[in-house]
């Protein structure tokens, strides 16, 4: 071996070495491997003890056609003041997509990005071509329901992606959280799928019967006095009350509207005080 053929081989191994060492340092990092555990590190990114907040609520941004961006170009315009936003879920139409709504939504720079922390609920379509939400909980953590609070508030976010009852230990945990939440002044819940539908579409709805159903889950956030139901899935907006508990549907983040519907895109401002709670439609 003759002397250039020594010295290309030393040319190779620094590139080599060069980029071992740009790769242990994080410079070069698949798109599928960041950020991780999203929810959780953003729940540390905004005081946990306020009285007067703001928060927003939106859901459904699948195949949006940039209406997504508009709406966070919204937000991020006429509310400034923010103290966090919360996304229904049906990110994406399936979980092959995730990592680009990643890639797209969730590092500064790219095609938009919220100003202040945002946290998901998972959605139906993060199930699609993935059953067990594998690629959710790589990108936004594990397990997929959770709660948080400020000073007078519980939130409470549930995983009811497979559009049927919750599992039993998923049901234990939530009681326990009802428990807890006594002790706020304001207890909000949020899921994908609504209870039910305005229209009676059951296949868009939960499924009604069982320990974890719709009809059990309702009895239970009535007697824990909840004080609102956030929901998505279906793409409109309907306000009413199930049993004694209010709820809003809101399904506006985007996504192609319902059949024979009108586009409603929109997303719902909650300002809460120690005196009472607004929601406030707002469309872009």
């Amino acid at each position: 071996m003759n002397k250039g053929d020594w010295r290309n081989i030393k040319i190779i191994a620094v590139i080599i070495a060069i980029f071992a060492v740009l790769l242990a340092a994080g410079f070069y990092q698949n798109s599928e491997t960041v950020p991780t555990n999203w929810n959780y590190k953003q729940l540390t990114m905004f005081n946990h003890s306020e009285n007067n907040f703001t928060f927003t609520y939106s859901g459904d941004d699948q195949d949006d056609n940039g209406n997504f961006s508009k709406m966070i170009n919204n937000i991020n315009s006429n509310y400034p003041n923010l103290l966090f936003n919360i996304n229904g879920g049906d990110l994406r139409s399936d979980a092959i997509l995730m990592s680009n709504f990643k890639k797209d939504y969730l590092i500064p720079g790219k095609v938009a990005h919220f100003n202040k922390p945002v946290m998901f609920v998972i959605g139906n379509h993060e199930l699609v071509y993935d059953p067990t939400g594998s690629r959710y909980k790589f990108i936004f953590g594990s397990p997929t329901y959770y709660n948080f609070t400020e000073n007078n508030s519980y939130f409470i976010i549930i995983d009811d992606s497979n559009r049927e009852s919750l599992n039993n230990t998923q049901l234990t945990w939530l009681n326990e959280q009802l428990n807890l939440s006594q002790k706020y002044k304001y207890r909000f819940v949020f899921m994908h799928v609504p209870l039910y539908t305005p229209n009676g579409e059951t296949e868009r709805s939960m499924v009604a019967t069982g320990a974890g159903g719709a009809d059990a889950l309702q009895s239970l956030f009535d007697s824990y006095n909840v004080t609102m139901i956030f929901a998505s899935h279906i793409h409109s907006y309907y306000t009413g009350v199930w049993g004694k508990t209010p709820y809003i549907i809101s399904g506006g983040a985007g996504g192609p509207p319902e059949k024979n519907d009108q586009p409603n895109y929109h997303y719902i401002v909650v300002n809460v005080t120690n005196k009472l709670v607004t929601y406030i439609k707002v469309n872009y």
